[in-house]
């Protein structure tokens, strides 16, 4: 437990204030060498819980791996760091219906999150320009991945609940996300769109580790 909460104290202590500062310094290459690593203390937790606990959560521990790539080439390549995100994003939908198979609430989810990107995207279709298309296949595999986390909340176990909150902190972030790249924004949403991100790794982490 207290090795958890330590891997949470580096997080959230060491590597997202240095990871902002150093982008803040244009020292982009050694801040997000602390945002990966800030992903892969996340990491960690699912690898150990793959080999200590279930095999299924080498699924999990590849996904968060993929979104520790995608945290350093998004700021450099955009599109290919969503790629890993993408690719993440597969990994981890078959990660979560191996836990919970499909049932009524991930329809729901589904449908709510897609609702929701569907209006954000609308409202904001002339700041988005020509790379809708790109966005709209994004937004169609995160909403496939947040919904399969928070369907895991029918299993009523822990290990569910702390899925499904992770599925919706990740949504929330690429919301922030998303109006932090398309408008002119300040300091503060940085801290927010990495706040519910690191969150929501870390108890993707957390999770495995209650199987």
């Amino acid at each position: 437990m207290f090795w958890i909460i330590g891997l949470c104290v580096v997080v959230y202590g060491v590597c997202l204030p240095q990871y902002l500062h150093y982008k803040k310094t244009r020292k982009l290459a050694l801040g997000c060498a602390y945002k990966s690593l800030g992903t892969l203390c996340a990491f960690t937790m699912a690898l150990i819980a793959a080999i200590r606990l279930d095999p299924r959560c080498y699924i999990c521990a590849g996904a968060i791996l993929l979104y520790a790539a995608a945290d350093y080439l998004l700021e450099f390549q955009f599109m290919l760091g969503a790629g890993f995100f993408l690719a993440g994003h597969i990994l981890s939908v078959a990660f979560f219906f191996s836990i919970v198979p499909f049932s009524v609430l991930h329809i729901v989810a589904m449908i709510l999150l897609l609702a929701t990107g569907s209006f954000i995207f609308w409202s904001w279709r002339k700041q988005i320009g020509k790379q809708m298309p790109a966005f709209i296949v994004y937004g169609i595999f995160l909403v496939a991945m947040c919904g399969a986390a928070i369907g895991c909340f029918s299993s009523y176990t822990a290990t569910g609940i702390l899925f499904a909150f992770g599925g919706a902190l990740f949504y929330i972030s690429d919301c922030i996300l998303l109006r932090r790249i398309l408008f002119a924004s300040s300091a503060s949403l940085d801290w927010a769109v990495m706040i519910t991100y690191y969150a929501s790794v870390l108890l993707f982490g957390i999770g495995c580790l209650q199987m």
